[in-house]
């Protein structure tokens, strides 16, 4: 089985990830882990028309960027990462191993080519996003992970970064229904988020779903 898991960054997708995996006992590929040995084998030119960085800046002055701007820079991206998951997909199924992959370079108009073209039988997927700018800001807050360099950063940089994956959570939601994918708006219980999705596999493939 192919657990494909999609969404905006900072929302956890990638905490659900690691859980999938572990319950179905399977190996991760996160979709930036990709992008990185991609990006490294072209040069700089290519590296900016293909993958064009819209990262954040610890002032946020210099983050001039709009939502909008970011959102249509991280398409770009993973529409150049396409034929890179691809591979992945098509070697996974002849070899019949389970894998679990993430990240934000997932589009739902791509996994829905992927379905159709392979077959349901072979996939579960799920995106994964929140709207509410306040609730991302929350959650980039009480996240005590070392790798979350954004809970020292600048609250107006915090908020910058909240603004971009509710704008991104709402393009991905918008394509998730115009393609019959099953789509997870976060709640403000990230733990009892985690355990609706994990005790439930495999996913419930409508257009949307969520916690009440």
């Amino acid at each position: 089985m192919i657990y494909l898991i999609g969404g905006a960054p900072r929302v956890g997708k990638s905490i659900v990830a690691q859980k999938v995996a572990e319950t179905v006992r399977s190996k991760i590929i996160s979709t930036d882990d990709l992008c990185s040995n991609i990006s490294r084998q072209l040069s700089e030119e290519e590296r900016r028309l293909k993958f064009p960085h819209g990262g954040f800046s610890g002032n946020p002055l210099e983050n001039t960027l709009t939502p909008k701007e970011r959102v249509d820079l991280q398409i770009r991206s993973a529409r150049s990462l396409e034929e890179e998951v691809d591979r992945r997909i098509l070697s996974t199924i002849e070899t019949g191993e389970s894998v679990v992959i993430e990240g934000v370079h997932l589009l739902p108009s791509h996994v829905s080519s992927l379905v159709a073209a392979h077959g349901a039988e072979y996939f579960q997927t799920l995106f994964i996003g929140s709207q509410s700018t306040d609730q991302i800001v929350e959650g980039i807050l009480q996240n005590t992970s070392p790798n979350n360099w954004l809970r020292t950063s600048k609250p107006v940089v915090i908020r910058q970064v909240a603004e971009f994956a509710a704008a991104f959570s709402k393009y991905i939601s918008t394509e998730c229904l115009a393609v019959g994918l099953a789509y997870y708006e976060r709640t403000t219980n990230f733990e009892a988020d985690i355990e609706q999705l994990t005790q439930h596999l495999p996913f419930v493939n409508e257009p949307k779903i969520s916690v009440k």
